[in-house]
């Protein structure tokens, strides 16, 4: 079969660019190269050129075997964030669907497979359906086609239980304008290609001033331009002036006149001093940043809003998810949820991606070793080994390490002296002195940044729990599979997708998400009772592999439905009220 495959990112970046979902377009992509497919990879939303301005698609060298294709000039912005104030543009783009067309007309695939739209609009997909005749299919990786800003949490914070017919959204998160982000584009593309515009002026300068001054020997031009720039530039005198000595009348009044203070004043140790005279406070038990999350699936309540473009946006958006030959939903709530805002229950289906880390522990599995075994009964807690807690991923706020530092200033030193906490953390350096400040009360810390796919399994040997404390409806995060593959059980939030591959009590814990409470007391559970702990992973079983999944999307790309896909995970016992 001919298969295209459509996301925002560039393929051969992995969930280095573009999370998740782009590792799974890359994991799928090579699957199904390998089963004897014709892959293609359409990206766009994310290149632009100053000239030429219009819209077209380029072809890329093919990579892996796989055929790919990029929309220059896109006139619908990726990732969704930077084209929120344009929530109509993501419902129709003539001119890209123009271009889109024209490719799969070509093409001619048998099935088109939208990982995402960010990059593309609702008027892509029936393009495609029109011109090529391809079953198209939507995989519901996240939230954006019922979100713009994709996690469903309005101001970044508070679940969204109603957009009140788009009027929720319109105020919900501050943005930088398109065309400011485009500018960037544009100029990152120059720069990359040796075309930096900044550059080009500065040359433009240099030679003026080179040929006005050609009398001088080559010698005596650059000392003359390296006294000129020294001296060209006045140094300012400190502070500001002081009007004394008869300039001003009264002396002292505008002299001791006080000065206006800034809020980033960074002289000398004024921001501890006004940490020290300011301490932070923590926000009262009722703040929404505090709130427990469940996962819950109302249907909205009315509004007797006019429906303003976000609504029609939304609208378009579930009528596009409709009219698709299938609707995957990565786990049961992300179904049950689509569900409840109007996804035709007939057409959608639940359907776990597959991972190909299986693949990356058993190039080396030796680098997945188990921890040593807690000592028998009676041994006390306080003289066994210290747990070995692992997270890793983006430091961002939806993935919820600040409430695991938050959790763990909730402890005691007698618990905290027992836990050994392993970190990798993306864009961690702006958290890392909140568990630097713990450090010495816990059994040890390690702290790293960026890391790479295949670090994955030497990461997590020897690991007890890997801790994923999502505090958003997080779709199915391949966080839970790396551990599981890796022979780890997960300490996850009781929320989103993770319920759906994590037992309580069987080859994993769970905790109420976004409970700080919660949290510190599932692990003091676990610190306590390292043998329950250990009983853990002798349950935890690897992930659906990739391959197997590429078996199952074959069926779904010829038109067969296999139905439901049932987890193989025992359901959880149930989730507890929080406690605060």
């Amino acid at each position: 079969m001919r298969i295209v495959l459509v996301n925002w990112a560039q393929i051969w970046d992995g969930a280095s660019y573009g999370g998740g979902v782009n590792q799974y377009c890359q994991s799928l992509a090579i699957e199904l190269v390998r089963r004897g497919h014709d892959v293609i990879s359409l990206f766009g939303g994310r290149t632009y050129l100053p000239t030429p301005k219009h819209c077209f698609i380029r072809r890329h060298d093919d990579w892996m075997d796989v055929k790919v294709f990029e929309v220059i000039n896109s006139p619908v912005m990726a990732p969704s964030i930077v084209q929120f104030e344009d929530p109509m543009g993501e419902v129709s783009a003539p001119e890209l669907e123009q271009q889109v067309g024209r490719l799969l007309a070509e093409l001619k695939p048998d099935a088109v497979h939208w990982n995402n739209i960010e990059g593309f609009s609702v008027g892509c997909v029936a393009k495609a359906r029109a011109v090529s005749g391809a079953r198209q299919f939507f995989s519901l990786h996240n939230y954006h086609t019922i979100c713009p800003q994709v996690y469903l949490m309005q101001r970044h914070r508070q679940a969204c239980f109603d957009f009140d017919n788009g009027h929720n959204c319109a105020s919900c998160i501050e943005f930088k304008t398109r065309e400011h982000e485009k500018s960037k584009l544009i100029a990152g593309y120059l720069k990359a290609h040796g075309r930096d515009p900044k550059a080009v002026e500065d040359l433009r300068h240099a030679w003026l001033g080179a040929l006005g001054n050609l009398r001088r020997t080559v010698t005596g031009y650059f000392e003359w331009k390296r006294a000129r720039a020294r001296l060209a530039v006045p140094v300012a005198p400190p502070g500001k002036p002081a009007p004394v000595g008869g300039g001003s009348g009264d002396i002292g009044l505008p002299v001791l006149q006080p000065q206006p203070a800034h809020a980033n004043d960074s002289r000398g140790k004024t921001k501890f001093l006004l940490a020290e005279l300011n301490p932070w406070r923590p926000p009262p038990p009722d703040s929404p940043d505090l709130q427990p999350l469940y996962n819950l699936t109302p249907p909205e309540p009315p509004s007797d809003k006019v429906p303003n473009d976000y609504a029609r946006r939304r609208a378009a958006m579930i009528a596009m998810l409709n009219s698709c030959d299938g609707v995957l939903a990565v786990s049961d709530f992300v179904r049950r949820k689509f569900v409840s805002l109007g996804v035709d229950d007939s057409r959608i289906r639940t359907r776990p991606i597959g991972s190909r880390i299986n693949r990356v522990v058993a190039l080396k599995p030796d680098l997945t070793f188990a921890p040593p075994a807690p000592k028998p009964e009676p041994t006390p807690w306080p003289e066994q080994r210290p747990l070995r807690l692992h997270f890793m991923g983006y430091n961002n706020y939806y993935k919820g390490l600040h409430v695991l530092a938050e959790a763990l200033e909730l402890m005691g030193p007698e618990h905290l002296r027992q836990i050994d906490l392993s970190i990798f953390a993306l864009d961690g350096q702006s958290i890392e002195w909140i568990f630097r400040r713990l450090e010495p009360r816990l059994a040890k810390l390690k702290f790293g940044y960026e890391y790479n796919y295949h670090d994955i399994p030497w990461m997590l040997g020897g690991r007890d729990l890997t801790v994923v404390p999502s505090v958003w409806w997080d779709n199915a995060p391949q966080t839970v599979f790396e551990s599981m593959a890796c022979g780890v059980p997960v300490l996850g939030a009781d929320v989103g997708g993770i319920p759906d591959f994590v037992a309580d009590g069987y080859n994993g814990l769970l905790f109420v998400a976004n409970s700080r409470a919660s949290l510190a007391q599932t692990l003091r559970k676990a610190v306590e009772d390292p043998r329950m702990v250990w009983s853990l992973r002798q349950n935890v079983r690897p992930p659906k592999d990739i391959s197997e999944h590429a078996i199952e999307m074959e069926q779904v790309y010829s038109g067969v439905d296999p139905g439901e896909v049932v987890v193989n995970t025992p359901a959880a016992a149930g989730t507890a009220a929080p406690s605060r």
